[in-house]
């Protein structure tokens, strides 16, 4: 991390990563969701007339489905970030991607981990849980955009009731374009949004603990998906050692 990206994360509990995938990517990752989509939600029904989904549809465990999504685990313009985050022995606690048309719900204010889940001491960063949104669609406000309130993560203030229609003081919206990524400390209050609009947001969510940290339930890397990985990737999956001294080390004890 730079020091400008060390000072805002702090500071916000986030930071927004612009061009962090190529428009090339942009496109193969945004295919993958679509395929695996389509996989899922077969009806006719449940596709109109554009080819977008009439309802949101979120499907658990890409990694295991299609190779591609395995690709993101370890993308380098976030790893070395979450290393700084998190130290470099890292663990992936859950992975989803997302079709989410339009709809007039939202997700209410919520945190990952608790307050203790964040600090900064001693010149390091140390964190229980941090997220990477990956955006596969421009969005903009009134296109679910995420909502999240910089600097929760440290506040020590109960948290106030919401307003009629579920706003918090201090909340923004996230306007991004496609090939952004957002990495937050889960600790950050953070909501879903309504989509009003007739855009359908194409998201992919990676979610990261130290190396001591357990899978959430359910998302636990399969057997077989472990062994036909090595080094890192392996121990991002749950298959090494809960800790090795050096990536070297890692790489080797993982092959």
């Amino acid at each position: 991390m730079t020091p400008e990206q060390q000072f805002l994360f702090d500071l916000q509990g986030y930071l927004v990563l612009e061009n962090a995938l190529t428009p090339a990517e942009v496109t193969h990752y945004r295919d993958a969701v679509y395929r695996l989509c389509h996989e899922r939600a077969t009806g006719a029904e449940q596709w109109n007339a554009h080819g977008e989904p009439t309802k949101t549809i979120r499907i658990p465990r890409p990694i295991e489905r299609d190779p591609a999504f395995l690709e993101i685990i370890d993308h380098p313009a976030v790893f070395p970030i979450l290393q700084t985050l998190m130290g470099e022995h890292l663990i992936l606690i859950d992975n989803d991607v997302e079709l989410s048309p339009h709809h007039l719900n939202r997700n209410g204010w919520h945190r990952g981990c608790p307050m203790n889940g964040y600090s900064f001491e001693h010149g390091n960063f140390h964190c229980t849980m941090v997220k990477c949104i990956w955006y596969l669609t421009d969005i903009r406000k009134g296109q679910n955009a995420t909502r999240i309130i910089p600097g929760s993560h440290k506040s020590l203030i109960a948290t106030p009731p919401t307003d009629s229609d579920d706003h918090l003081p201090g909340e923004v919206e996230l306007e991004v374009n496609a090939g952004s990524v957002l990495i937050f400390s889960e600790v950050c209050l953070h909501a879903g949004n309504r989509n009003p609009s007739d855009k359908t947001r194409v998201n992919m969510y990676y979610n990261y603990g130290p190396s001591w940290v357990q899978p959430w339930e359910g998302y636990r890397a399969s057997p077989e998906l472990v062994a036909q990985t090595s080094g890192v990737r392996r121990q991002l999956l749950g298959g090494g050692r809960i800790y090795s001294n050096t990536e070297e080390e890692a790489r080797e004890l993982y092959r």
